[in-house]
Formats: structure tokens, C-alpha cells, sequence
């Protein structure tokens, strides 16, 4: 049973992140929201909720998280419209950090 209920969060991690994207990419008006990368969703073993990881310009990041999370309700609801889920997860957005400390690591190596 334990391996059905990963393999159902795996899916529904990668269908959400999916979603996300596009929906970042086509279905919002606010510009600021163009330039955002979504890393990485981790829903919770009862899919209720999603913590969804992303990636923008290091400087930019509390400003974005902050409409990120405001548009949340907005995001919850066109997924709920665009996937078959019986309950959709209610989502929060923080920044991934890990793409920035990549960069900087092969930075500082290419330096050496």
C-alpha cells in the first residue's frame, strides 16, 4: 500500500507542476510572474495540501513568493478546473534556493 500511495503523489506532484508552469507561462496577466521556474511540488501523503518550489532572479524572490501566495486561490482554482483530482491541494510557494547555490558553486570552482 505504501508504494501505491507514493506512486499516486509522485503523479499528482508532477501533473501540478505541470500545470503551474503553463499557467505561469500563459494564464497570468502580471509580468513579474513570467520569469518564474517551478523546481519542484511536494504534496503531503493525505493531498491536501502542496508546498510548491521555485526559482526566480535571487534579488527578486520575497517580492515574488509574496504573489505567488497572494494568487494562490487563483492557481488552486484553474488547477481544479484542469485536473481530475477529487480534492484540490491548497498551495504554498517557496523559493528553492538550490539552482542559485549551483550557480554560485560553479562560480567560485571556474575561479579556482
Amino acid at each position: 500500500m505504501p508504494q501505491q500511495l507514493s506512486f499516486r503523489s509522485d503523479r499528482v506532484n508532477e501533473l501540478i507542476k505541470r500545470e503551474l508552469t503553463m499557467l505561469l507561462s500563459i494564464g497570468t496577466k502580471d509580468p513579474r510572474l513570467k520569469n518564474v521556474v517551478i523546481t519542484d511540488v511536494i504534496v503531503s501523503r493525505d493531498l491536501t495540501s502542496a508546498r510548491v518550489f521555485f526559482s526566480v532572479e535571487e534579488d527578486e524572490h520575497k517580492k515574488i513568493a509574496q504573489l505567488l501566495n497572494k494568487a494562490g486561490g487563483f492557481f488552486r482554482s484553474s488547477l481544479s478546473k484542469s485536473l481530475d483530482l477529487r480534492h484540490t491541494p491548497s498551495l504554498s510557494f517557496i523559493y528553492d534556493t538550490a539552482p542559485n547555490t549551483g550557480a554560485r558553486m560553479d562560480d567560485l570552482l571556474s575561479k579556482l
